[in-house]
């Protein structure tokens, strides 16, 4: 792996005129160069490959008629590279106005994009006014009131083809033991190769186009500050997975298929003052929406199917699909309404009313996306002695808890499903009796096991002193400051499984929501000393 970058600053200010300009451009390539091979069989350490000393590319060898070891082997060298230009203009008048203008283009080399489509270019634009510079400004607002306005707006567009594996545009072929022969003869099988990628040559880069609007203002000598955003990003050509038509004979191939729209508030307020001279503290606060849409869908495709959830072995399990109108990766699944009072079953929603539940009584359940995140900061200061306190929390978004095993129905699943379960006792209970659906592949593929997934939780509190500068000078140490911390300590939720937070992250967008049994964020006690010199 190696990165080559260069570029070139120029500042020039003239009067009440300044221009800064930034050009460069990047080079990266990253090349590969490994093998993996693997051998079973009863001649390994018995002189026929003692010690793996020879390894060639027959899958199986038959000696004298009788199959000797059977190997396999993986992965191939590889090398990819990516070249960008990019530049910057900003232009500032009196610190008061601002203009601001980016580009870059970026092409990766042929092993994600097929020439035609390989660069891709993507600008953005920024203006900025800061108010509170004004003439009038000053002459009509109390600055110990009303101290700084400063106005913002900006557009942009990005690219994303990171989620492309090599080569995607064009047909790959597989070799396997499994699929076709073409006769036999001494030296053993003859193999055959099938297409396992199907060619794409119109692949191209997902785009984004994000507008942003935003106030900044302080008051009160600046001990408030208060910020506000708006922003709509809207993201097409959306680079996604399908499963073509069987007769092709390919599992599946990526097309340029779908558009996504986010848009939402971001409002940001903090405080911060003192008491006297030895107390100091701040409080900052942060709160986010978030409205999460498909837009658009290609025509010949009704809705994309992603992870699975749901029982093992069932039929009809939980799914997450993309889907216009709905949130990207929802949950689709069925409709619990609740129990039968006298038989102690499930009662799920029919709602094609033919009498039967299939799949074309799956729907909408829920999605991972949350609604709306905030954050709390709290910091708080007496002569040596320091608090800090940091939380964050989510809200509007469910998780879908699939612990159940239809291999073991009696075994790992969440204790809120028998505390409200269903007896001759109990009629009124919100879960069925355990035992009239522990092969109901129906009951736990349903919002039986779709929980919110809100929660708030205290991630930081630090507690710290600080020796007097008096006594730390004495030992040659400039600063001398002690804590301690408890870390994820604090949690409050509903949701009765492990830990909500852990449970709704994935690397992959379409897993995420499904807890299966994610190891929870660890509590922590740290004990620390930091020195300055």
């Amino acid at each position: 792996y190696y990165q080559f970058e260069n570029f070139a600053n120029y500042n020039l200010t003239i009067d009440q005129h300044a221009i800064t300009a930034m050009a460069g451009m990047s080079y990266i390539e990253n090349s590969w160069d490994n093998v993996s091979t693997s051998a079973q069989g009863p001649d390994i350490l018995t002189g026929y490959e003692p010690n793996f000393r020879y390894m060639d590319y027959v899958k199986s060898n038959i000696v004298d008629g009788e199959e000797k070891t059977v190997k396999s082997y993986g992965n191939l060298p590889g090398k990819s590279s990516q070249i960008s230009y990019f530049g910057r203009l900003v232009y500032t008048f009196d610190n008061r106005y601002t203009l601001q203008a980016n580009f870059r283009a970026d092409a990766f080399d042929s092993s994600k994009l097929p020439a035609d489509n390989r660069w891709g270019y993507f600008p953005s634009f920024s203006a900025g006014w800061t108010v509170s510079n004004e003439k009038f400004f000053s002459e009509n607002l109390n600055p110990d009131t009303f101290s700084f306005l400063r106005l913002r707006a900006s557009w942009g567009s990005n690219g994303n083809i990171n989620v492309l594996n090599n080569y995607r545009y064009s047909t790959t072929i597989a070799y396997n033991s499994s699929w076709y022969q073409y006769g036999v003869d001494d030296a053993g099988p003859s193999y055959g190769s099938k297409p396992s990628g199907l060619a794409n040559p119109n692949l191209r880069w997902e785009t984004s186009e994000q507008l942003d609007l935003g106030i900044e203002m302080r008051f009160l000598r600046n001990r408030l500050s208060v910020s506000a955003d708006y922003y709509d990003k809207k993201t097409k050509d959306l680079l996604v997975n399908i499963k073509p038509v069987p007769e092709l004979g390919v599992a599946e191939t990526t097309v340029n298929a779908g558009s996504v729209l986010n848009k939402g508030f971001e409002i940001e307020a903090a405080w911060r003052d003192n008491i006297g001279e030895d107390f100091s503290y701040s409080v900052s606060a942060n709160f986010t929406t978030l409205h999460n849409e498909v837009t658009y869908l290609d025509p010949s495709i009704s809705r994309l199917e992603g992870a699975t959830g749901g029982v093992d072995g069932t039929n009809n399990p939980v799914r997450t699909a993309f889907e216009v109108g709905h949130p990207i990766w929802y949950f689709r699944g069925y409709q619990y309404e609740g129990v039968d009072r006298e038989t102690g079953e499930a009662i799920i929603s029919d709602l094609n009313d033919d009498g039967v539940i299939s799949d074309g009584d799956m729907t909408y359940l829920g999605k991972a996306i949350p609604d709306f995140t905030y954050g709390l900061n709290i910091s708080l200061a007496y002569k040596g002695l320091d608090l800090n306190v940091f939380g964050a929390g989510v809200g509007g978004n469910d998780i879908f808890t699939v612990l159940y095993r239809a291999d073991t129905p009696m075994r790992n699943s969440l204790r809120y499903y028998y505390d409200n379960a269903w007896t001759p006792e109990n009629k009124d209970a919100s879960m069925p009796n355990p035992q009239a659906v522990a092969t109901d592949w129906h009951f736990w593929g349903s919002s039986a096991s779709m929980f919110s997934g809100a929660y708030f939780k205290i991630k930081q509190l630090q507690l710290g002193y600080t020796l007097p500068v008096e006594i730390t000078q004495k030992a040659l140490i400039n600063r001398l400051r002690l804590y301690v911390s408890l870390d994820d300590f604090f949690t409050f939720t509903k949701y009765p499984g492990v830990d909500p937070e852990t449970a709704t992250v994935s690397s992959a967008p379409q897993r995420a929501g499904f807890d299966n049994g994610t190891y929870p964020q660890s509590k922590k006690i740290t004990f620390g000393l930091n020195i300055t010199f």
